[in-house]
């Protein structure tokens, strides 16, 4: 080393120049990226949620859909009783009573029988077996159900049978009805919240095509 040479200085740690760790700035943008994608993680869960509702609320009308038709199919006598037709849902307590005698106890006529499926029917569209503080918590949402029987061929309990079943969806979208009839006699095509299961059917009463009864 030459003589009366110098080195050069070295910095002090956290003088100006020397970079640690991360800025204020820097811990900022993180926490907004990291807020955004819990935001939609949480958006994701949201939506998967409500579709999976939309999904087992379906499953459950055309369940429900099809339990009338097999309890009609089992008593074609009464097929009168059953057909409400469009103006005379069913849903919301419509039903307030059970009817007498109950069914499931007694004998019952074929009027009496058909009596007793409506209002276990409607009690199942309100979800009223399944309760929370005392409230129906297992149905559809604002449910209506309609039936509408139309005899074929002059005869008089066999016939084509529509079954209709409606409630409120989550989310605003087209309305299912329009298109086709609305349960409750409303315009079809007028609520975008309403969804709707419906199922066309033949019921046939045996009675009428061999001749015997009426």
């Amino acid at each position: 080393m030459m003589r009366g040479a110098t080195l050069p200085a070295r910095k002090p740690a956290g003088l100006p120049g020397t970079q640690q760790g991360f800025t204020l700035i820097e811990a900022l943008i993180a926490f907004v990226v990291l807020t955004v994608g819990i935001l939609g993680i949480i958006s994701l869960l949201i939506m998967s949620k409500s579709a999976m509702h939309q999904g087992i609320q379906r499953t459950r009308a055309i369940n429900l859909a099809d339990a009338i038709v097999e309890r009609i199919r089992i008593n074609p006598a009464g097929v009168e009783t059953y057909n409400l037709g469009l103006g005379t849902p069913l849903g919301a307590g419509s039903i307030s009573a059970q009817p007498s005698p109950d069914c499931n106890a007694a004998d019952c006529d074929a009027e009496e029988l058909a009596d007793h499926d409506l209002w276990t029917w409607e009690q199942a569209l309100d979800g009223a077996t399944e309760t929370i503080g005392g409230e129906a918590a297992g149905g559809l949402i604002n449910p209506r159900g309609c039936i509408i029987f139309t005899p074929t061929n002059g005869l008089v309990r066999s016939g084509t049978l529509r079954v209709i079943i409606q409630w409120q969806g989550l989310a605003e979208s087209g309305d299912a009805a329009e298109g086709g009839q609305a349960c409750g006699g409303e315009d079809a095509g007028d609520d975008p919240y309403r969804r709707q299961v419906v199922v066309n059917t033949i019921v046939l009463d045996e009675t009428e095509f061999s001749g015997i009864g009426p």
